[in-house]
């Protein structure tokens, strides 16, 4: 029992030192940095129409609309968590955004601080470009929302939804936790998750033809196709069925969970896939 007793008071004298020590909290999981630190900064410079902006963060959404304008207006809302504000406010205020100009590309570049324990930021974007701007946006954990642009979009991220909205350029668009939904689009489409649904609206004013490929593991496929809609067909799921409204020149054997065959003369591609989720073609 004396040995027992030894070993308890023991421990319990370890982490008393390793706290005053370290000054870390210690908590059944993870290190509490309840302490928070928000601030907001406001940049601007030129992209002409036509132009790149690239931008990345790894902890924050991203937000992009397109205007009629000359220049990029962006505001960074960076927060900073740490276990006391002083370290808090101490994060955030070392982490820096700045616009650069490459050639005809615009970046967004941030810095971090390099000590990041028991400290963390988190750094989100709301950016107004020109409407003809093409994009390069990631970010890991955060949606991305994009509306208003006819340039081409390549959006990634990992943990979050993608939305775009009235885009008329090649989209490719990327997530692994999170659904993605295409609202008025007009040009290709290449959408990708893992877990979520996937739903796509063309524009009554997108051309007949175009190229679409739709991909997700756990969750279903809506896709509503633009007048006088014309591609070749692969649908397939393995949970779930496949319903269409347009007529489909169906090719080899009928099945409910896949179909190969033909909308008007197919002139473009349409490939819709999920594995546990139902298909629905309008």
């Amino acid at each position: 029992m004396k040995k027992v007793y030894f070993t308890n008071v023991s421990l319990g004298c370890l982490l008393v030192l390793l706290i005053t020590l370290t000054g870390c909290c210690i908590n059944i999981g993870s290190c509490a940095m309840q302490a928070k630190y928000e601030k907001k900064v406001p940049l601007s410079a030129p992209l002409q129409p036509g132009s790149t902006f690239e931008a990345k963060t790894h902890n924050g959404s991203i937000t992009i609309t397109g205007a009629d304008v000359t220049d990029c207006n962006l505001t960074a809302t960076i927060v900073g968590r740490a276990v006391t504000e002083e370290d808090a406010k101490d994060v955030a205020e070392q982490t820096t955004i700045t616009l650069e100009p490459f050639g005809d590309k615009l970046i967004c570049k941030i810095e971090k601080p390099k000590t990041m324990i028991n400290r963390s930021v988190s750094v989100g974007l709301n950016v107004t470009v020109p409407n003809k701007t093409s994009l390069e946006l990631a970010t890991h954990n955060g949606g991305v929302k994009i509306t208003d642009i006819t340039g081409e979009i390549d959006a990634t991220t990992h943990n979050g939804g993608i939305t775009a909205t009235q885009t008329a350029g090649n989209t490719k668009l990327k997530t692994h936790n999170g659904g993605i939904t295409c609202k008025d689009i007009s040009g290709d489409a290449q959408l990708r998750t893992h877990n979520g649904g996937i739903k796509i609206y063309y524009s009554e004013a997108a051309k007949p033809a175009c190229d679409v490929s739709v991909v997700t593991h756990n969750g279903g496929v809506e896709f509503t196709a633009p007048p006088n809609f014309s591609a070749k067909v692969e649908a397939s799921t393995h949970n779930g069925s496949i319903t269409t409204d347009l007529p489909i020149t169906v090719i080899g054997k009928v099945s409910k969970r896949k179909l190969t065959g033909t909308i008007g003369t197919g002139e473009g591609k349409l490939r819709l896939e999920t594995h546990n989720g139902s298909i629905k073609i309008k």
